[in-house]
């Protein structure tokens, strides 16, 4: 499984950057759609609906995704945030209130929340001056949060995270993604020197940085409550080793939205 997981990432991570470097943003745009695409199909079936209803919930996130040009960014961050509350709470509960948020049609607009904001969060960053860099400072926390967590939970995790919901999970794993997140962070501070570390724009960026790898934490887990209320291992098996692609992508519809607030605060400058 684990030869799997890394031919695959080995295939993905070339292709996922190309994208962020090489192609126009209009081309960016399409293709961060088309995943999202993807996992909204995924969702549906997360959310339980017939064949049929999957079909027209797909649609309809693309729509949306194409329309979201129009819509609010503060309200559609707003809603985000209020749902990854939410879901702290849901998460840290379960299986407690599931025959609430647990309906087909909660679960179906809780994805429109979810993935829109994340679609919007992403093309955000994207405008940025240094938007290459960020995303990639993004996609690295996340990256880095995940594999430490795997490597710390493996050598170390005796105490469950949330048994309930992940039993792989523990709270030696989160401790290691945390600090695997903080060492990209320092890192890649260190080779673009910026921000400068030592500085109060540093210390809020390494801030930036503990709360972007667990609030991926927080996004996986969110998702394994729903997989686990539906009864499937993995939200799909397009991609051999890792489930599907929003079981890849979780953890980063969970931090973008809140990277996005972080660059607004800290006074990032958009092209």
């Amino acid at each position: 499984m684990l030869l799997q997981r890394f031919i695959t990432a080995v295939i993905l991570v070339p292709i996922v950057l190309g994208f962020v470097f090489f192609v126009p943003h209009f081309q960016f745009t399409l293709f961060v759609g088309f995943i999202l695409t993807i996992a909204a199909w995924e969702w549906a079936n997360l959310a339980n609906l017939s064949r049929f209803n999957k079909c027209l919930y797909t649609a309809a996130i693309a729509l949306s995704l194409y329309a979201s040009h129009n819509f609010s960014v503060s309200l559609v961050l707003s809603a985000s945030g209020l749902w990854w509350g939410v879901a702290f709470v849901l998460v840290v509960i379960y299986p407690k209130l599931d025959e609430l948020w647990g309906r087909s049609t909660v679960i179906a607009l809780i994805g429109v929340i979810v993935l829109v904001s994340g679609f919007m969060s992403l093309l955000d960053i994207k405008r940025y001056d240094e938007g290459n860099y960020l995303i990639c400072l993004l996609f690295f926390l996340i990256w880095g949060a995940d594999v430490g967590a795997y490597f710390f939970g493996r050598a170390f995790g005796v105490k469950k995270l949330a048994p309930l919901v992940s039993p792989g999970k523990s709270w030696a794993g989160l401790y290691g993604g945390v600090l695997t997140s903080l060492v990209v962070a320092v890192l890649m501070a260190m080779y673009f020197e910026s921000p400068r570390l030592v500085t109060l724009e540093g210390l809020s960026f390494l801030g930036l940085c503990v709360c972007v790898s667990l609030l991926s934490i927080l996004g996986d887990l969110t998702i394994s409550m729903f997989k686990r209320h539906r009864g499937v291992k993995d939200s799909s098996n397009l991609l051999p080793g890792h489930g599907g692609f929003l079981d890849r992508i979780d953890s980063l519809l969970s931090a973008s939205p809140a990277f996005v607030c972080y660059l607004s605060a800290a006074g990032w400058v958009v092209k």
